[in-house]
Parts: C-alpha cells; sequence; structure tokens
C-alpha cells in the first residue's frame, strides 16, 4: 500500500499536480489488476503537524509501507519527524514546494509525476541521513532531513515565512524571488555574533560568524548549493561556516551560493563530522529544512545513526 501525504496548499497549482499524481497510480493500478483503494490512499493535510501524525500512525501498525510525500521542505521536514524506529516503513518524497531543495539534493526528478514513476521502477531500498538537533528552547530533539542552520540563513527563513510578498509572489509562481530579495536585505540586517564550536573533543571560537550550516544535502534557501559536496547517505554532517566577511562582499558571494563555489573563499571554512555542539554570544534564529524552530544560544546537532529508508531510484 502506498500512502499519499499531500500538501496541496505548499505552492499554487499543486491541486492540479495532486490530480496527475492520482491519475498515474490509478493507471498503475489498473495495469496490475487491483482496485485503487487497495494500491494507494490519500491522506491530505488540514494543519501544521498532520504529516507527523500521519507517519507516526503508520509506523506504529508495524506494517510494510510505502509513504509518499508530496509537498515542499516544510512538510518533508514534519514526515521525517514522525518517523519510528526500527519499522518496516519506506519514505519517498514528492516535489510540490516552492524550493523543493531536498528532493534536488538526492537527484529526483522536478516533475512529480516522473518522480513517482522514479520511485516505482526502483527494486531496492537505500538508508537516507537523518539529521537532529537540540535547544534549551525546544522540547526535545527536532530532526531534519536536509538542512539546519543559525545565523543568516535562518534569519532569512524567518523573514520569509513573516513575509506578505510570499503569498503573491507564491501565486506568481515567483516564490524563489521572496528568498532572494529577504537574503539581499538581510546581509545588512542581520546582526554578526561570535560562536565557540565544539567537535571531536576539540573547540574553536569564530568571531563575526554570519552563518553556521549543518548539512545532509546540498541545498537550501530554494537553491542555494550550500554544501556542494554533501552525501545525504555518508552518515556525517557537512558543516559551512562564514565569518569575517563584510556585507558588500557577502553580496558579491550571493551568486557563488548558487553555483556552489563560495566554498572556496578564504573565510568560509567546511568539514564533516558526526555531531556538533555550537555556543553563541547571543540568541539567533535556528531553522530545520527552513522551518524557523527557536531563538537560541546553545545547539547540538548530529546525524542519528538510523537512517530512512527510500526506493533506491536510478538517476
Amino acid at each position: 500500500m502506498i500512502y499519499l501525504i499531500v500538501n496541496d496548499h505548499a505552492k499554487t497549482g499543486g491541486g492540479s499536480k495532486v490530480e496527475k499524481i492520482k491519475a498515474f497510480l490509478k493507471k498503475q493500478a489498473t495495469q496490475k489488476r487491483m482496485k485503487a483503494s487497495d494500491f494507494f490512499k490519500v491522506l491530505p493535510t488540514e494543519n501544521a503537524g498532520d504529516a507527523t501524525k500521519y507517519v507516526r500512525a503508520i509506523c506504529r501498525r508495524g506494517e510494510a509501507a510505502d509513504i509518499w510525500v508530496f509537498g515542499g521542505d516544510g512538510t518533508i521536514n514534519e514526515a521525517v519527524n514522525g518517523l519510528e524506529f526500527p519499522s518496516d516503513v519506506t519514505l519517498a518524497f514528492l516535489p510540490g514546494g516552492s524550493g523543493n531543495d531536498y528532493v534536488k539534493g538526492i537527484g529526483l526528478p522536478k516533475d512529480p509525476v516522473d518522480c513517482a514513476k522514479a520511485l516505482l521502477e526502483a527494486t531496492e531500498t537505500r538508508g537516507y541521513d537523518v539529521g537532529s538537533v537540540a535547544t534549551f528552547e525546544t522540547r526535545g530533539t527536532v530532526r531534519f532531513a536536509g538542512s539546519c542552520g543559525i545565523g543568516y540563513d535562518a534569519k532569512v527563513c524567518h523573514e520569509v515565512d513573516n513575509s506578505r510578498l510570499k503569498p503573491i509572489l507564491n501565486k506568481l509562481h515567483l516564490g524563489k524571488l521572496a528568498y532572494l530579495l529577504t537574503a539581499f536585505k538581510q546581509v545588512f540586517a542581520n546582526p554578526r555574533f561570535r560562536a565557540t564550536v565544539i567537535r571531536d573533543g576539540i573547540s574553536r571560537s569564530y568571531d563575526d560568524v554570519i552563518f553556521l550550516c549543518f548539512m545532509n544535502s546540498r541545498y537550501e534557501g530554494g537553491g542555494l548549493k550550500m554544501a556542494p559536496d554533501a552525501d545525504p547517505c555518508d552518515g556525517k554532517l557537512s558543516v559551512v561556516i562564514a565569518h569575517g566577511i563584510r556585507p558588500l562582499r557577502v553580496l558579491t558571494m550571493l551568486p557563488k551560493l548558487v553555483r556552489g563555489t563560495h566554498v572556496k573563499h578564504r573565510n568560509v571554512e567546511t568539514f564533516e563530522c558526526s555531531e556538533i555542539e555550537v555556543i553563541s554570544d547571543s540568541r539567533q534564529y535556528l531553522h530545520t529544512d527552513g522551518d524557523v524552530q527557536a531563538l537560541t544560544r546553545h545547539v547540538f546537532v548530529k546525524c542519528l545513526d538510523t537512517k530512512m529508508q527510500m526506493p533506491a531510484f536510478t538517476k
């Protein structure tokens, strides 16, 4: 059974794409001489957290099941936070948001129907990394699929989520423009901070920090290639730290973030680790997969030992 979790409000036009996905699955059911109701079931989300509840409930049945999630990175994040281990559940994602960073990062097709075809053609599963972050402000840990960050990128996410401009741009299919405009503004508006980073028992302090990103996937922020060498299956976080760069120079670096060449800058440091602790001198916004979780000074981030199982599609 395929459980199709649908957030058709993630992006304007989502409803028509859902109908195409449903038509494709009905056709597949007919070819298999099955009733559509025995082949797949649609689970629409009405409120925040519904995807988490759906996934958790399916996992607790103790049966083999395939969960497909149609929505943006926020819906993906909800689904990942509903996973329970161990289980015989596989999780897969169909692009239905304005950014679709995680789907892009793991190499799935941009079109949701093509994506569905690729998932059905998969004959094996593969383990994908899941990150977790804990702070004193959040209750317990929060998981993430593709990205987590504090500082500049999280502040951009906060501003976009609270902007009146985003819904208008989404209707015009220009959702990414909201991130771009806010990114320019926050270059000058977002204050820098000092941070102590602890990994592998070694502590190092950074002054004039712009952001710290903890990545499983390569993309965040609507297509920025934040961690160009990130491997979503290697059991490690790809960490990116930017510090000591003047605002005008940051502006010139924004196009490089799209290409992933910003990591060549002498004030951008990258490394891999399985877990990391960060203590800042001021409260900073924290995001997971683009959703702001807290204002915090102290975070613990790690790559979980247990992986989520996804169909091993062929690129």
